[in-house]
C-alpha cells in the first residue's frame, strides 16, 4: 500500500487532485492526520468557491446532507444517514462518536443533469450517494457529520429542511442553533402527527432565511395562523405548500419578491380583486405571485378593458404595441413552453394602467394563477414564470409524480 502521507507535500497534492470528492471524504475519515492533510490541500488550491449548495435535511428517521460542487467541479455528494440496527465490528467502522460506515464503503454513482427542471445546457454532474450510519441520536449524529464536512470543505450549510414534529424541543434547539445562518430554510411536518403550533411558530421566528423560505406545514387545527411580516428577514422567495390558513389581507401585504401559495382557499374573485386594486393605483411590495386556487379560474372574467389579441409573431414586440396605444388595453396571448415533464400552456393578458405600468396575468392547468409586475425598462423583455406545482396539482394525494424544483423564469419573446 502506498504510504500516501509520507509523500512530499507537492507530490501529495498532485495525488489528491486526482481524487473525486467522495474519495477525498473517504481518505479524510481514516484518521485526524488524513483529514488535516486533505484540509490543507483544499486550502492550498482555493477550492471554496466550488461549493454551489450545502443542504442539510432532517427527516423522521433519517437525514440527508447534499453538497454540490460546481462549476469548477461537476460533482455532487449526497449522504444519507440511516439507523444502524445491529453493530458488528467486522462489518462497520466507527468514524466519529455515534457515526459508522461500512467497511466496504462505496457510493451509488449516477450521471445526472445539473438542473433537471431547466435542462437547456449540456452540464452534467457525477452524483455520489454513500450511506453513513448512526447508532443513537439522529439529530446529534447529523450535526457531527455536518461539522466534519464543514471543516473539511471550509464551508457552512446554506440551506436546511426540517420535519420538526419528529424531534423533541431540545433536539430542535440544537439544530436551530447550529444552522441559524442558512440562507434557505424549509419547515415541514409529518402528516401523521398533530402540528405543535407553538413550536412551529418558534422555529419560524428563529430562522434567518434571506434567499428562500419554504413553509410546508400541514396544520390540522383551523386556528393555525402566523404573521408573515414577523420574520427576522424577508426572504427573496417565499413558498407556502399548504396556504389555506393564509388570509387575503396577508397576500396583499407580502414583502418577498416572489411568492408561491399552493393549495390555497382563494377563488376567481380574489384574482379579479387583485387586478382591480392594481388598476386603481395600488402597487404591491412584491414583484410576482403564484396562487393555486380552490376552483377553476376564468381569466377572461378578470379583464374589463378592450382586448387586443396577440399572435405568436407579436410576442417579441409587445412593448412597441403598447406604446402605439395610448388608451389602456389588455393584450391577450397564449404561450407554450416545454419542460421534461411536458408542455405548459399559459393563457394570459398583459394589462396596462394610466402611469404606464404593465402587469402580466396568466393561468395554467385551470387552477394555477400568476400576477407579475413587468420591468419598466423600455428594452427589457416580458417575463413569465413556471412552477412544478402545475404538474402536481392533479396527482392523487401523497403521490406526486415529480419532485420539487424552484420556479423558473421564461422570456416572453
Amino acid at each position: 500500500m502506498l504510504p500516501i502521507l509520507k509523500l512530499p507535500i507537492l507530490v501529495l497534492n498532485k495525488v489528491l487532485t486526482q481524487l473525486n470528492v467522495f474519495e477525498l471524504v473517504s481518505l479524510s475519515v481514516c484518521s485526524s492526520r488524513c483529514k488535516s492533510r486533505c484540509m490543507q490541500f483544499r486550502s492550498s488550491i482555493k477550492m471554496k468557491k466550488q461549493i454551489e449548495k450545502f443542504h442539510v435535511e432532517f427527516l423522521s428517521d433519517s437525514s440527508k446532507v447534499d453538497i454540490n460542487f460546481y462549476p469548477s467541479l461537476e460533482q455532487r455528494l449526497n449522504f444519507e444517514l440511516k439507523k444502524l440496527d445491529k453493530h458488528l465490528d467486522d462489518l462497520y467502522m466507527c468514524i466519529a462518536n455515534g457515526l459508522y460506515i461500512s467497511r466496504n464503503w462505496s457510493p451509488n454513482v449516477k450521471h445526472i443533469g445539473h438542473d433537471m427542471w431547466w435542462p437547456f445546457s449540456a452540464t452534467w454532474l457525477w452524483k455520489f450517494r454513500p450511506i453513513v450510519y448512526y447508532s443513537t441520536d439522529l439529530a446529534a449524529s447529523t450535526l457531527t457529520w455536518v461539522r466534519f464536512l464543514s471543516e473539511l470543505f471550509s464551508a457552512q450549510p446554506t440551506s436546511l429542511s426540517l420535519t420538526f414534529n419528529c424531534f423533541n424541543t431540545e433536539e430542535i434547539d440544537r439544530i436551530m442553533d447550529c444552522h441559524c445562518l442558512v440562507t434557505s430554510f424549509e419547515i415541514d411536518s409529518d402528516s401523521n402527527q398533530e402540528v405543535d403550533q407553538k413550536l412551529a411558530l418558534s422555529i419560524l421566528e428563529r430562522q434567518n432565511a434571506t434567499k428562500e423560505l419554504k413553509i410546508s406545514l400541514k396544520p390540522t387545527n383551523e386556528t393555525f395562523q402566523f404573521d408573515l411580516n414577523s420574520l427576522r428577514n424577508i426572504p427573496e422567495f417565499l413558498e407556502i405548500g399548504y396556504s389555506f390558513w393564509v388570509k387575503w389581507e396577508q397576500v396583499l401585504d407580502l414583502r418577498s419578491d416572489a411568492n408561491y401559495l399552493l393549495r390555497s382557499n382563494f377563488s376567481n374573485f380574489h384574482f379579479k380583486d387583485l387586478i382591480e386594486k392594481w388598476k386603481g393605483g395600488w402597487t404591491p411590495k412584491w414583484n410576482r405571485i403564484m396562487i393555486e386556487a380552490n376552483e377553476i379560474l376564468d381569466i377572461d372574467s378578470w379583464i374589463n378593458d378592450p382586448v387586443i389579441n396577440l399572435g405568436p409573431e407579436d410576442l417579441g414586440r409587445i412593448r412597441s404595441l403598447i406604446r402605439q396605444n395610448q388608451i389602456m388595453h389588455a393584450y391577450k396571448f397564449q404561450f407554450k413552453v416545454r419542460f421534461p415533464y411536458g408542455a405548459i400552456i399559459k393563457n394570459g393578458y398583459h394589462i396596462t394602467r394610466q402611469d404606464k405600468s404593465i402587469a402580466t396575468v396568466t393561468v395554467e392547468n385551470n387552477k394555477i394563477g400568476w400576477f407579475i409586475l413587468q420591468s419598466a425598462e423600455p428594452d427589457d423583455v416580458f417575463m413569465v414564470y413556471s412552477h412544478l406545482r402545475t404538474y402536481q396539482c392533479n396527482d392523487p394525494p401523497g403521490v406526486p409524480s415529480v419532485s420539487y424544483y424552484p420556479a423558473r423564469e421564461t422570456p416572453l419573446m
